[in-house]
């Protein structure tokens, strides 16, 4: 595989990220963009969960980009709780499908709690996604959303012992989301996933593959 430091321009921010492409596979290669955690709960691209699901990417011959949203360590701007953060992750899906060697018409979408927030806040910008894998979302987030009418195939994800997303009122939120939709539960982890990141890689980068 081959990872490169990239960095790119979002709203008035240049943001820094990481693109693994996993080189001995013939091209073009699907790609997930991977969306990260909330930072003042040590979220950023570096976090277990999102490195483990970019090294299943590229064991599947997947590339994926990871990166850090604006106001996170190495990446430029003011963090914004949301409000910005929708025009980092567009950028990021415009850089992956002008990126030499990526197929721009198979690209997924990943979020893991804020960062899955974030993807159903501005979801309807992002239209060249063909996928949407979301992990511990925001309850709200997925009420308030407008992805009960989206059409693409969907992935959620959750812990078993998540206090912070009650499992059960997840799977009720979900009740008139359109299909194609799919609920998994974690068993014994909570919002944090520890010891079941392979797990959640293995899902995640599986549903992409069937997916895009």
């Amino acid at each position: 595989m081959r990872e490169t430091s990239v960095g790119f321009e979002s709203k008035n921010a240049t943001l820094e990220g990481i693109l693994t492409v996993p080189e001995e596979l013939p091209q073009p290669y699907p790609v997930l963009v991977v969306c990260h955690s909330h930072p003042t709960l040590g979220g950023n691209m570096g976090n277990p969960v999102i490195s483990a699901i970019c090294a299943g990417a590229t064991r599947l011959g997947i590339a994926s980009l990871r990166f850090n949203f604006r106001g996170v360590e190495g990446s430029a701007g003011k963090f914004t709780n949301g409000e910005s953060e929708q025009y980092d992750v567009k950028a990021a899906l415009n850089l992956v499908r002008h990126w030499p060697g990526i197929d721009k018409k198979r690209v997924a979408l990943v979020g893991y709690s804020f960062g899955a927030g974030i993807i159903l806040r501005g979801f309807r910008q992002y239209k060249h996604a063909a996928s949407l894998t979301l992990i511990a979302p925001p309850i709200s987030a997925v009420q308030e959303s407008r992805i009960r009418k989206d059409k693409r195939p969907k992935l959620f994800l959750v812990g078993q012992n998540d206090r912070i997303v009650n499992s059960a009122e997840l799977q009720r939120a979900l009740d008139d989301v359109r299909e194609p939709v799919q609920f998994r539960e974690i068993p014994e982890t909570d919002h944090s996933l520890r010891g079941h990141e392979q797990e959640i890689a293995e899902r995640t980068v599986q549903f992409a593959a069937t997916t895009i």
